[in-house]
C-alpha cells in the first residue's frame, strides 16, 4: 500500500483527523511536501475538508523541465504505448471511484451520486480517447506530386480547471494531449483542487515522470503558468472574463488556445408538448450540480398558452427536491461550492423578488453552507440581470412568447455562444428553430446530452476550439504538410 492510501484511510477512519489531511502536488514523478498549508472548505458545512500544500515559485520551473523532458521521450512513442497510458489511467479511476467521488462531494458539494457518475465519466473518457488517433490524411496520392497533411503534438499544455467539475474538466484536457503526444501540466481550482490531487497521487507509480503533473494553486499560479514561454497550448475552461485574461497573457507567445467559457443557455417551450415530461427534463438540465453547469439552461420561453401550467409543473418538481450535504442519502440540490458564488446569486434572489415574480423557493434553507432552494421566477423582463447573466446557481428564471421571429431574436440577445435546446412535438419545426439559433451546440427535446464523438464548439464571447471526437484531438496538435 502507498503513503497516499494508508494516509487516506487513517483520514477517513477517523473524523478528528479531517483538518491533518494534506495534499500534494505531482511534479516530475515526486509528491512535493513542501510549501504553504491552503485550506478546502466544504460548501455543506464551511468546515475544512483537507489542505492542498501549495508548492513555492520555483516548483514551476522544475515541472516545465520535467514536462520538457517527457515530452520529448512521449512524442515519439507508438500510439499503442500511448492508448496502453490512458487505459491504465481510467483503471485507476474505476478502482477509487467511492473515495474520489467522496472528496468531490466533500470540496464541491455535488450529491454523491452525481460525483460518482464524474468519476466514472472521466473513466469512459479516457477510455474512448486511447482509440483515438490522428493519421495522415492524404490530399493527393499521385506520386509525383504526393501530399498529405499530418499531425505533430505541440509539447507543453497548461490545463487550467474550473471548480464545478474538477475532476472531469481535468481528464478533459489529459486524455487528448496524452494521445496526440503532449506533456500537460493541470492546475485545479484553488477551492477544489482535493479529488484532483489526490488523482494525481494514484498515478504517480503510473505515469512517466513528468508527463502529467498536477499542482496545487492557491490563485497566484495561473498566470504564472500561461505566460511562461515554455508552454505550447493552453486549454482553459471558466468564465469568460477569466477567459479573456488567459487570452491576452497568452497573446504574448502567441500560444494555442481552447477556451470553453461562461454561457446562458435558452431553452425554448412550444405549446405542444408534453408538459410533466419535459418539465422534468428542462428542470434536471438548469438543476443539475446546483444550476453551476456552463452548459445547463438558464433561461426559459414558454409559450404563452402552457406558461402557467409549466410553471406549475416546475415549480412541484422543485417543491420535491431534497437540498442538503450531498453525502446524505437521497439529497438532490447541494450547496454553492463558494460563498462568493452564494453571495452573488442571493443577488438575483433580491433583484427577483424586486423586478419578477417568485413561484418558488426564493430563499435559503436554515442549514451552515451554501444553501439555496430551488427558485421559479416568471414576470420578469429581458432586462433582468438574472435573465441578461449567467447566474450559475439554482434560480430559474421563465419567460414567455408567442412570436416565433421574436423568440429567436430574444434567445439571441446574448453575448454567450454556449448551447441552446427547443422543445416541441413537431421536430421538423424544431429543427428549423433550432439552425436559426447562435449557439455551438443546439439540441432538439433534449438538452445536456452528449456524445464523446460529437465535435462541441462554443461560439461568441462562451470561446473557441472544439473539445470530442477526432476534432477534439486537433485542438492539441500542429497540422504539418508534407507535399
Amino acid at each position: 500500500m502507498s503513503e497516499a492510501s494508508s494516509t487516506f484511510e487513517a483520514y477517513e477512519s477517523d473524523s478528528h483527523m479531517a483538518d491533518s489531511r494534506n495534499f500534494y502536488s505531482l511534479v516530475d514523478g515526486s509528491l512535493v511536501r513542501d510549501g504553504l498549508k491552503f485550506k478546502v472548505i466544504n460548501p455543506a458545512t464551511q468546515g475544512t475538508v483537507g489542505a492542498a500544500i501549495v508548492p513555492g515559485a520555483k516548483v514551476l520551473q522544475q515541472a516545465i523541465h520535467a514536462a520538457d523532458r517527457a515530452f520529448v521521450t512521449w512524442r515519439t512513442e507508438q500510439w499503442t504505448v500511448r492508448s496502453g497510458l490512458l487505459r491504465a489511467l481510467a483503471d485507476v479511476l474505476r478502482k477509487n471511484v467511492e473515495e474520489l467521488a467522496r472528496l468531490l462531494t466533500q470540496e464541491q458539494g455535488k450529491p454523491l451520486q452525481q460525483a460518482r457518475n464524474e468519476t466514472i465519466s472521466c473513466a469512459e473518457f479516457l477510455e474512448h480517447c486511447s482509440g483515438l488517433e490522428l493519421r495522415p490524411i492524404v490530399l493527393n496520392n499521385k506520386p509525383e506530386a504526393y501530399a498529405e497533411q499530418f499531425f505533430v503534438p505541440y509539447g507543453i499544455v497548461a490545463g487550467i480547471v474550473p471548480w464545478n467539475f474538477p475532476l472531469e474538466a481535468a481528464v478533459s484536457k489529459i486524455g487528448p494531449a496524452i494521445i496526440t503526444g503532449n506533456s500537460i501540466i493541470i492546475k485545479p481550482a484553488p477551492t477544489t483542487p482535493l479529488a484532483t490531487l489526490r488523482f494525481g497521487e494514484l498515478i504517480k507509480d503510473v505515469v512517466p515522470a513528468g508527463l502529467i503533473q498536477i499542482i496545487a494553486d492557491d490563485g497566484s499560479f495561473g498566470p504564472q503558468l500561461v505566460s511562461h514561454p515554455s508552454i505550447a497550448k493552453v486549454s482553459f475552461t471558466g468564465s469568460t472574463a477569466s477567459g479573456k485574461a488567459v487570452m491576452t497573457s497568452a497573446a504574448q507567445g502567441l500560444k494555442r488556445l481552447s477556451l470553453e467559457l461562461g454561457g446562458n443557455d435558452p431553452a425554448i417551450v412550444f405549446d405542444d408538448v408534453d408538459l410533466k415530461s419535459v418539465a422534468q427534463a428542462i428542470f434536471n438540465a438548469a438543476f443539475l450540480n446546483t444550476g453551476q453547469v456552463c452548459t445547463a439552461i438558464k433561461r426559459v420561453y414558454v409559450h404563452a398558452a402552457i406558461a402557467d401550467r409549466f410553471c406549475e409543473c416546475l415549480a412541484a418538481l422543485a417543491r420535491n427536491a431534497v437540498v442538503g450535504d450531498g453525502l446524505e442519502d437521497n439529497v438532490t440540490v447541494g450547496p454553492l461550492q463558494n460563498k462568493a458564488q452564494f453571495d452573488k446569486v442571493l443577488q438575483y434572489l433580491d433583484e427577483a423578488e424586486k423586478v419578477g415574480r417568485i413561484v418558488v423557493g426564493g430563499k435559503a434553507p436554515a442549514l451552515a453552507g451554501y444553501f439555496i432552494n430551488p427558485t421559479i421566477v416568471t414576470d420578469i423582463s429581458d432586462e433582468a440581470s438574472l435573465v441578461k447573466d449567467e447566474q450559475f446557481g439554482p434560480i430559474l428564471p421563465v419567460l414567455t412568447f408567442t412570436d416565433v421571429d421574436d423568440v429567436v431574436r430574444r434567445a439571441n440577445a446574448t453575448p454567450y455562444g454556449l448551447t441552446a435546446s427547443v422543445w416541441s412535438a413537431d421536430r421538423d419545426r424544431a429543427a428549423r428553430i433550432a439552425r436559426r439559433l447562435d449557439f455551438g451546440t443546439i439540441w432538439v427535446n433534449k438538452h445536456l446530452e452528449f456524445n464523446l464523438d460529437y465535435p462541441f464548439s462554443p461560439c461568441k464571447e462562451s470561446g473557441f476550439g472544439t473539445e470530442g471526437g477526432i476534432e477534439g484531438l486537433k485542438e492539441y496538435a500542429q497540422p504539418r504538410l508534407l507535399s
